[in-house]
């Protein structure tokens, strides 16, 4: 079996990691900001909250003839009111959301289009489809996201590519590890089944779209969140 070519943007992540832990068999091409990659790839780092261009996407895709799925999950936390939002802070939000993700798809587009199943899943958030106090910027930003994969969805439908998003819950994480026992108890105490959400779960998740026997599944915002809508 000829293995297929994933572009990973946001590799490093904890979320990244797990997903490309999942397909190292693959033939990978990894993209983050400035941590290496924890397993084989073909990587390239790339600083996503900058104003990067075409010809930044097409020197690290130009080699490749087929891209079988880009996998895109790059996250900035932002944990503020919005009067107290830098315009810094928002350009960084959107660029690292969404006009990076758009550049990446205008590239590769062609590759994705010569594969058999093509896939572009984008990893968004619960807040993108309630709503975050505290983190009104963030939760816009993975609104669109989902936007973006429903209008995709419909727009790329006639050919071999699906557009899907995954969106966690709170994931257990480095986020989660930098708290206070008693604020994760506090954040425990909401969730409906009283744990965090492990990064494997999202994984399969992805590995799951990305099998060739998902390809009606198209427009999806798949939510990971044990039921935690509020």
């Amino acid at each position: 079996m000829v293995d297929k070519t994933y572009l990973i943007v946001g590799a490093s992540g904890d979320i990244g990691q797990a997903i490309h832990y999942d397909l190292k068999d693959e033939n990978i091409i990894s993209v983050s900001k400035s941590r290496p990659p924890k397993y084989k790839s073909e990587h390239h780092f790339i600083d996503l909250s900058g104003s990067i261009t075409e010809e930044d996407v097409h020197k690290i895709t130009d080699h490749l003839d087929i891209i079988d799925g880009l996998i895109w999950s790059p996250g900035v936390e932002l944990f503020e009111m919005l009067q107290d939002t830098s315009l810094k802070s928002m350009d960084e939000q959107y660029n690292v959301s969404i006009r990076s993700l758009i550049i990446f798809i205008k590239v590769i587009l062609p590759k994705l289009k010569l594969s058999k199943s093509g896939r572009i899943i984008v990893i968004t958030s619960v807040w993108g489809t309630v709503g975050a106090s505290f983190e009104s910027i963030y939760a816009t930003m993975k609104g669109a996201q989902n936007t973006l994969v429903k209008s995709l969805a419909k727009e790329l439908a006639a050919t071999d590519i699906t557009v899907n998003a995954v969106a966690p819950g709170v994931v257990k994480g480095s986020m989660t590890h930098t708290l206070a026992p008693e604020d994760l108890q506090a954040v425990l105490s909401e969730l409906p089944q009283q744990r965090l959400v492990e990064t494997s779960e999202v994984s399969s998740s992805v590995c799951f779209i990305l099998n060739d026997s998902s390809k009606s599944i198209n427009g999806e915002i798949l939510n990971i969140n044990g039921g935690w809508y509020t």
